[in-house]
Parts: C-alpha cells; structure tokens; sequence
C-alpha cells in the first residue's frame, strides 16, 4: 500500500471546511463555491452493462480470491485512516488486490476528479465524494451506476435520506454508497457550564435549552465580553436551520420561511448586540484555540466533530466537554457525511466494487473505521453489531454517550429535495446575516436579503438543474 497525504491538522480543517455544508459562506462571504455546478458528464465511456455489472457482482459475492490488481482510491484526511484501519479485514477477504491511497485536501481532491470524470482519463478506481458535491454527480454518466452491480438489494440496509442523495433525478441510477452521517450535535464545555452555576449532564442541558430564552440566559451567563464567548459567531444560529439543504421544494421555488425561523433570528441578533458571540468563522484558527482554551463554550457540528477534537483541536480536553441534540426545539438533522464512487473509466471494477462494499456494505468495514475516526456509518447493521460504540459512554465526554443521541438523530433524518443550488445557496447564510446586522436590519428584512442573494446567484444554475430535470424525464412545465 503507498499513501499521499497532506499535513494531517491542516487537511482537517480543510476537509471541514468544504464538508460541512455550511462552510462556503465562511470563507469567502460571496457565496461562491467550487461545488457549486451543473451535471457533470464525461468524456465518452462505455457504460457498464447489465451483463458485465452481473459477472461483477457474482466475483465479489462468490470468489473472492478470483479477483487481483492494484486499485487507486482517492479523497481527504482522515478518510485515509479509517480505510487503513479496515484494510487487514479487507486484504483477509479479497487477498490478491492492492489498495493505493491517493488522498490531498478535499477542494483538490474534487477537482482533480471532476478534471478527470470529463476527460475520460486519470480517475481514482474509486473516489470519496464529499455530500457537498454529490447533487452535482447524481446524474452523471462518467460514474458506474451501482445498481448495475447489484447495490439496488442493498438499499433497505442504508439510512434513506443519504441513499435518496446518490440517486439520479429519474430514479433509476445510484451513483454512490454512503459512507457516513453526520448527526448534528451541540457541542459544550461543561466546565465552564460548572464554573458558571449551569447543569452539565446533557439531559438537563436540554431541557435549559430546550427554548430561545433558556439559550440566551446560558449565553448570558458563560459570556464574558471580549475574554469568552458562547458561539463562534451569531450566524451559526440561523444555519442551523438548513443543515438538511432543504432549501428548494420539488417546483425549484425557495424555502427560507419555516417555523421558528424569526424567533431563530432574533436570538442570533441579541446574541450579536451583547457581545456574546467571538464574531469569527467556526473553522478559523482563533475559532479553534478559543474551544480548547473554553474560551469559545459552545459550538455545532455533525457527530464527526467528536473526533476531531479529540485528535486535533483539543486533544487535552477529556472531560470537559459534552453534547447534546440541537437546541431551541430544532429537528432532527444531519451536516455533512461522504460516499464512495467508482468512475466508469475505472479498468478494474472487479476490485473497486469489492472495495466499495466491503468497507460501507459490512459490518466489519463500518466499524472498524468508525472507531478509527468517529465517521458514523449510514450502513444500519452496523449500529447493531456493535452497540458498545454506539451506547457506552465516552473517557472524553466524561462517560456520556454522543453517539448514542447520534444514533436517534440519524434515524429520524428526512429525505429533502437536493439540488445543485444549495451549496451556493448555504454560501451566504453566514454573509447575508453580517451584512443584515451591519445594517441595522430587522429578522425579517435579513431573510428578505438572503432570498434576494441566494435568487440572484443561483439564477444560472437554477436553469442548469430545470434541463438536468428534463434530460432525465421529470420535469414539466
């Protein structure tokens, strides 16, 4: 095996930063994104038929050791990791194939798979592809269409929303498996919430924070202005509230009036006017030193997030942090989470499909990783074969159990309508709400101009998801 990766806490951050949907508004405040995007087709490669995808299906099913080569998989920090901690199980089940890691950050990685998707030429065997971006590949003939393979038996086994993701417009293609969830989880410092008189067992944390004032009054009362913080920024709020990416409904039309989002914003605004939040994006440098000194006290993330404070932002931090769902009443939701794919110019699909499934189709593979890197698996059985690493409490969070609440949260996820819009979309959510508190707007007037924004900019691409609809058959005017 030969491995290339980039310098392991910057391509973290990276990595974070383009998967948790939420990010592309942060860096830039325009609202652009490279994932943002049409259809992505390809150069002219024989598609595989039914007949080669069924000789496929039956060497990976029936004789393993038939199978031989070398394959290239391709992605980002830490995916890496946890396919070097599951590949003794794999090497042991497919012998004669040999895995190469080809991983960099995560906007390289995409580009350079996009690159090669519409050259016809130079792809990975098998690619990571970020929830970002796959709107824009669900509909592309550059990638195999797994179903030909034989994942079609495979979908009950798979949480419904990330399956819906991967599936072409007209229902027919499936151009990735899941690979993980992530489960929103808030994040908190218990020792502050200790020092300051508030509960800490998570139980009793969502219960005070169960509405909008029992989060201003913990805001409140751990703030210290210009010395700690409740949030990173005052925006966060607001996002959380379309971390699914259901911003458009099946007519395309724009969804930004759902219940509680005024009250949502309200909040978001005293927390700004009091000084109560650091005013910094969550990934930035001052971001992440202000969690491990518990100088910024909260915090929001998919269930990934536990472990990168263990291994990167706070690996000292065992025992002072604990988490729970979303506050103030907020659904069920998911942030981010990552499939594999193998392109259609792949010369091994043999090896690439047996190592698709055995890493996300088993139970073996789901969980070996998951413990490698806290990526929690959208593969179902795998929440049963183990339970310990989904029931027992965690050293690092004083013996509660995030992932026990990850695993409620991941069950009661909704399938949304994607769209190649939304990550232009959620690019200004962190944007539009700056520029409306700059200008002394109220909450309806800051959701007023993020409509006009997300309008304005995702006009074109808006046109290119109406023809993808009609190529595929199910779009009507």
């Amino acid at each position: 095996m030969k491995k290339k990766s980039v310098n392991r806490f910057v391509a973290a951050v990276l990595s974070l930063a383009m998967s948790a949907s939420l990010l592309a508004g942060c860096g830039g405040g325009d609202g652009s994104s490279d994932a943002a995007g049409g259809s992505t087709g390809g150069a002219n490669v024989e598609n595989t038929s039914e007949e080669e995808g069924a000789s496929i299906a039956a060497a990976v099913e029936e004789d393993p050791s038939s199978i031989s080569g070398t394959i290239e998989v391709g992605g980002w920090p830490s995916g890496d990791d946890g396919f070097e901690a599951a590949l003794a199980g794999f090497n042991e089940a497919y012998p004669n194939i040999e895995v190469e890691l080809v991983f960099t950050d995560t906007t390289a990685h995409h580009q350079a798979l996009q690159t090669a998707l519409t050259a016809g030429s130079g792809a990975v065997d098998v690619a990571m592809v970020e929830g970002a971006y796959i709107a824009q590949y669900r509909d592309s003939s550059a990638l195999t269409d797994l179903n030909v393979l034989g994942a079609a038996e495979l979908k009950d086994d798979f949480v419904a929303f990330k399956w819906d993701q991967a599936t072409s417009s007209d229902g027919q293609r499936l151009v990735g498996i899941p690979w993980d969830l992530g489960p929103t989880l808030y994040y908190y410092r218990t020792d502050v919430f200790e020092e300051v008189g508030l509960p800490t067992a998570p139980e009793e944390v969502a219960e005070l924070m169960s509405t909008w004032d029992g989060v201003l009054e913990v805001a409140e009362k751990v703030s210290i202005p210009g010395q700690r913080w409740f949030l990173p920024s005052a925006a966060y709020p607001y996002q959380w509230l379309f971390i699914n990416r259901d911003y458009y409904d099946e007519d395309l039309n724009l969804i930004l009036e759902r219940e509680g989002d005024i009250e949502c914003l309200e909040a978001c605004l005293k927390i700004r006017e009091n000084g109560w939040d650091m005013n910094v994006d969550m990934w930035s440098t001052e971001a992440y030193a202000a969690y491990a000194a518990g100088t910024c006290v909260t915090v929001a993330a998919g269930s990934w997030f536990s472990g990168f404070l263990k291994t990167d932002i706070d690996p000292d931090g065992a025992g002072h942090w604990g988490a729970i769902g979303l506050p103030a009443g907020m659904s069920d939701t998911n942030w981010g989470g990552s499939f594999l794919v193998i392109p259609e110019q792949s010369e091994n699909k043999e090896a690439a499909w047996a190592f698709v499934k055995y890493m996300l189709a088993t139970t073996e593979g789901q969980n070996t990783m998951f413990k490698a890197i806290d990526y929690f698996p959208a593969y179902k059985p795998a929440w049963d074969a183990a339970p310990e690493l989904y029931t027992d409490g965690d050293d690092y969070f004083g013996g509660q159990a995030p992932n026990s609440i990850a695993t409620k949260i991941a069950a009661n996820v909704p399938v949304v309508n994607n769209t190649i819009m939304d990550t232009t979309a959620e690019g200004y959510l962190y944007s539009s709400f700056n520029a409306g508190v700059e200008a002394g707007e109220t909450p309806e007037q800051i959701r007023d101009r993020l409509a006009n924004d997300i309008n304005n900019a995702c006009a074109e691409l808006k046109e290119q998801q109406i023809q993808t609809l009609k190529d595929a058959g199910v779009w009507t005017e």
